[in-house]
């Protein structure tokens, strides 16, 4: 691995941070709103920036890692990170297990509408007794031929109020052996027998949803993979869950981490002062190794190789690190800071209290990181 870019990648970087800057409008740069968080996915799709390592057979502009890694970070620095886009469920999520298990029907229906930003998908794999324990679902598709009938619920899903598809988890054959018998289905949400109930959480937000089944008519042409083959499907979204939008993650750590840093500069307290500025300290470092754990990763897909369970260690790492970051800056706000300090590091402290739970548990990350990478017994 080289930290060292090449002319030509120093030239793209310097390019892409001109047109990000001429192109992102201020007013949307760290908005929460989903109405302006798409509106920027819009301004990216036009230039070719959604789907940006997609194959150019699907669309997409071919980009090689360390470029998508550039646009990432560049991304993160102006606080518009592809980890907050609304078009990452479409985008890194079912858009790479459609290249990879759909027909070519299904990928010439879904991926371009996907890449203009025209449909929003969300994920329907969590349920209330079948989260960690992903094969566990207990939402049913019946089949009666030439479609099913979705029946059950998801809960914690994501944009699921704003979404136009879902791409949902399904036990398809009741007899079948456990791993045997799911499928992955792609559904339009704006059908009968779908509601959609916002969680209103500590934030006053409904980032996450529940969603319920009743009847739902899904067609097999809209089967992804084939009828048993759901966990291999959904293997390789959730591959993908915990790669995308690493080095933006970094930018945005980095910017909290100087905000952080300020307040502690205006403590008054010689005691306070000290134990924050170590506290401080070790989460430079976990930054810092976050990101050169997130330029291992690339420099390893650039390579050609397989990444394995790198991604996993990575999300155990920042989801913690960021919780703890987070946590720091609620601590010394309350102490230094003014109603805008306080207002922003609560809510930031609240936001984070998901992060170890969605895409993949904190103890679900250390089992996979004990059992596949240290080879530990189960």
């Amino acid at each position: 691995m080289t930290l060292t870019e090449t002319a030509e990648e120093r030239t793209f970087r310097r390019e892409l941070r001109t047109w990000l800057e001429a192109n992102i409008p201020e007013r949307l740069r760290g908005s929460e709103a989903f109405e302006d968080r798409r509106e920027v996915d819009r301004i990216l799709a036009r230039e070719g920036y959604i789907g940006y390592t997609w194959p150019t057979e699907y669309g997409g502009r071919g980009a090689d890692p360390v470029h998508a890694m550039i646009l990432d970070e560049e991304l993160g620095r102006l606080n518009v990170p592809q980890s907050r886009s609304p078009s990452r469920f479409g985008v890194s999520l079912v858009g790479p297990a459609l290249i990879r298990h759909g027909t070519p029907e299904q990928k010439a229906r879904f991926l371009p509408r996907i890449l203009a930003v025209e449909d929003i998908w969300c994920q329907g794999f969590s349920e209330p007794n079948a989260g960690s324990d992903l094969a566990n679902v207990q939402t049913t598709a019946e089949d009666r031929g030439d479609h099913l009938v979705l029946n059950g619920g998801k809960i914690w899903t994501t944009q699921a109020q704003y979404a136009d598809w879902i791409f949902v988890l399904a036990r398809t054959d009741p007899t079948a052996p456990r791993h045997k018998n799911l499928s992955y289905l792609l559904v339009p949400m704006r059908q009968e027998g779908i509601e959609v109930r916002p969680l209103v959480q500590l934030t006053r937000e409904s980032e996450f949803n529940q969603v319920f089944f009743r009847d739902v008519r899904v067609p097999k042409e809209n089967v992804l993979g084939g009828l048993g083959n759901g966990w291999a499907v959904a293997m390789t979204t959730l591959a993908s869950e915990r790669s995308y939008g690493q080095t933006s993650r970094y930018r945005v750590y980095q910017e909290q981490l100087r905000r952080l840093a300020a307040l502690v500069a205006r403590t008054p307290d010689p005691g306070l002062k000290a134990a924050w500025t170590a506290e401080l300290g070790q989460l430079y470092a976990d930054v810092e190794g976050i990101g050169d754990l997130g330029y291992k990763v690339v420099s390893i897909a650039q390579a050609g190789e397989d990444v394995g369970f790198l991604p996993s260690v990575t999300k155990l790492w920042w989801s913690e690190t960021h919780q703890r970051l987070a946590e720091l800056g609620y601590r010394v706000a309350s102490v230094v800071g003014d109603r805008a300090d306080q207002d922003y590091w609560t809510l930031l402290f609240l936001q984070t209290r998901a992060e170890t739970i969605y895409a993949g548990t904190s103890q679900i990350q250390r089992n996979i990181i004990a059992e596949r990478i240290l080879g530990l017994p189960r």
